[in-house]
């Protein structure tokens, strides 16, 4: 999978993230906890396969199947964006905001 694809899948999430917090009316409470997390990047491995077919003949026919190899492993990074995140009391949500947003809020403000 190419990297550029691998980045946008990551990013997705957080995007909708971000989003969900500027405005959004389902969230509301007190925040209780305010942490700025820097941009980091995870690894993890996942497995190489190859489809290999095989064709055997009997009785004039020709019979084919195939079935999926494990070649290998290799390493996926995945992209996470620096996040200033609040913590709501309710159902200790947490959001990621914008910094310009989390600078101006304070532990104990309703949000």
């Amino acid at each position: 999978m190419p990297f550029r694809r691998i980045a946008a899948l990551a990013a997705a999430p957080v995007t909708a993230l971000l989003l969900a917090a500027c405005g959004s009316s389902d969230v509301h409470g007190t925040i209780t906890e305010k942490e700025y997390k820097p941009a980091r990047t995870t690894w993890t491995n996942e497995p190489v396969t190859k489809k290999q077919c095989t064709t055997s003949r009997s009785n004039g026919k020709t019979k084919k199947s195939c079935h999926t190899v494990r070649t290998g492993t290799h390493r996926v990074s995945h992209r996470h964006p620096a996040c200033w995140q609040i913590e709501l009391d309710d159902d200790a949500h947490e959001l990621c905001i914008a910094k310009s947003r989390w600078d101006k809020v304070r532990v104990g403000d309703k949000w």
